[in-house]
């Protein structure tokens, strides 16, 4: 079993005086090249989740073990380095940067990275923006693109570093369905092509049954794990 992503005992307490746990002793093992989807109701610990998965949030107990990197010891340097070569976000909100054209936003997380943008990334950069379906409109800026471009646009820049393990975070919940169903196989398609881990949170129980492992959180415990045969 080759494991990308290890979560052993995973607790989360918020507050001091008045202590809130939001999760409860959460083991999960994730093998490299799945996809995965995570539900539960609001206020069930699934985003907390993630975001401790995606290094954006500490446990207060417990071990997450992320590409073979145990990120309770990491240093801040080596997590930041995790962050922007290993993981990959898709959020609700695509969160482009609105001055910038399509092509811009998805070099971004290699510009962050330090990296001098070379002829060879610029043209991955256009194949992953073509892989997305989004060739005719690769010099538009955010703002002039639909709510699906968007979306892709975000899809693009995520898997641009080539990352290990795609964290996304209600990832059509602001689109219809039928794009819905287009960045659905948009994520499928990037998962069987790169054999890219997909975590996906979602309340959308329709794309989540066509995800390979289906895990239930609720009141901050694993309430169901089931993995389709």
């Amino acid at each position: 079993m080759n494991n990308i992503l290890e979560l052993k005992n995973v607790n989360k307490i918020y507050g001091t005086a008045v202590k809130t746990q939001v999760l409860t002793d959460i083991s999960l093992n994730f093998e490299k090249g799945s996809f995965n989807s995570i539900i539960g109701q609001s206020g069930s610990g699934k985003s907390t989740l993630l975001n401790i998965i995606g290094t954006l949030d500490t446990p207060t107990s417990g071990e997450v073990i992320l590409d073979g990197v145990d990120t309770g010891t990491a240093s801040k340097n080596r997590l930041a380095d995790l962050r922007n070569k290993s993981i990959g976000f898709v959020f609700q909100f695509h969160y482009l940067l609105p001055e910038f054209t399509a092509l811009e936003n998805v070099l971004m997380p290699y510009r962050i990275g330090g990296g001098k943008v070379s002829k060879e990334i610029l043209e991955k950069a256009k194949e992953y923006l073509t892989l997305v379906g989004l060739e005719k409109v690769i010099n538009n800026n955010a703002t002039k693109m639909s709510g699906g471009q968007q979306q892709r646009t975000a899809i693009a820049r995520a898997i641009l570093n080539n990352p290990s393990i795609i964290l996304a975070d209600e990832p059509t919940g602001n689109l219809d369905s039928d794009s819905t169903e287009t960045i659905y196989n948009l994520l499928r398609d990037i998962n069987e092509k790169f054999r890219t881990t997909f975590i996906i949170i979602t309340h959308d129980r329709h794309i989540a049954e066509k995800a390979d492992r289906i895990i239930e959180i609720k009141d901050g415990k694993i309430n169901m794990d089931i993995k389709k045969a």
